[in-house]
């Protein structure tokens, strides 16, 4: 895995309304703010919201990385959306590649029309954990609507990266990166939510 030397490249992805840029924003800051050089980078599928979103952050100790993530370089995979995952795994992803995948899946507009079949889902989950050293698992979007707000999908997913202890930051440093660039009105759900991915990833241990 990475070192200060090689620095560090995770991908935030999903579709496009789920929230993972803001989530990218938020981590690169919290990055930042520890004294690493950071670089991001968004890809866009055809459409923002109900497309491809992938949202790369890199960071090191030194000169900065490029924003995206070459070939079999991805140490960290955050997916939103389990179709999502498989994608940039078979695209950037390497044999030492951790994931952590929310298992909800969000059906394309070509699924829904009936023009193709969403994978299986047993299947689909295999294969990630076939293409990844690691993989965790969580139902991050029924534990989002629980708290009342499936807004929130984008913390619980941010704050299970960060219980799982393979990125090494302080949690109450990323919570004031939220104060920060955060509408007031919605810190506290977010905060809340954050915390609750890092009760999940509590099994990643």
């Amino acid at each position: 895995m990475s070192t200060e030397t090689m620095g560090t490249s995770v991908i935030i992805t999903g579709v496009g309304g789920q929230g993972n840029v803001m989530a990218a924003r938020l981590l690169a800051s919290a990055v930042l703010e520890a004294g690493w050089e950071v670089t991001v980078g968004d890809v866009y599928g055809l459409t923002q919201r109900g497309g491809s979103v992938a949202s790369h952050v890199r960071w090191i100790k030194g000169e900065p990385l490029p924003p995206l993530v070459p070939r079999c370089f991805l140490d960290i995979l955050v997916a939103f959306e389990p179709l999502e995952a498989l994608r940039v795994l078979n695209q950037l992803g390497g044999e030492t590649t951790r994931a952590i995948v929310n298992t909800q899946p969000v059906i394309p507009i070509g699924v829904q029309a009936g023009r193709f079949q969403y994978p299986e889902l047993k299947k689909l989950y295999a294969a990630i954990r076939d293409l990844t050293g690691e993989s965790v698992f969580v139902d991050a979007t029924r534990e989002a609507r629980a708290l009342g707000n499936v807004q929130v999908l984008n913390m619980v997913m941010l704050g299970t990266l960060y219980g799982s202890e393979w990125i090494h930051f302080s949690t109450i440093a990323f919570e004031k990166t939220m104060h920060a660039l955060l509408p007031s009105r919605s810190i506290g759900p977010n905060v809340e939510a954050f915390r609750r991915g890092l009760e999940l990833a509590k099994p990643v241990h």
